[in-house]
């Protein structure tokens, strides 16, 4: 069973931000991993929207 938490997107970003914060202590570092996993993490949300919508329309 999946669990699902509904979250802003600025709520995610700025948990990711501080995340990488803590990890690297360098404010550029952290903005530039954050963009980079923010981006990805949408990447993969396109891509699954994509694939759902193409198996539907075969149906």
């Amino acid at each position: 069973m999946t669990q699902t938490t509904t979250v802003s997107l600025a709520d995610l970003i700025t948990t990711i931000y501080d995340e990488y914060l803590a990890l690297y202590g360098d404010k550029e570092l952290a903005s530039v991993a954050a963009a980079a996993t923010i981006n990805d993490i949408l990447a993969e949300r396109a891509q699954a929207q994509n694939q759902r919508a193409r198996q539907s329309e075969a149906a």
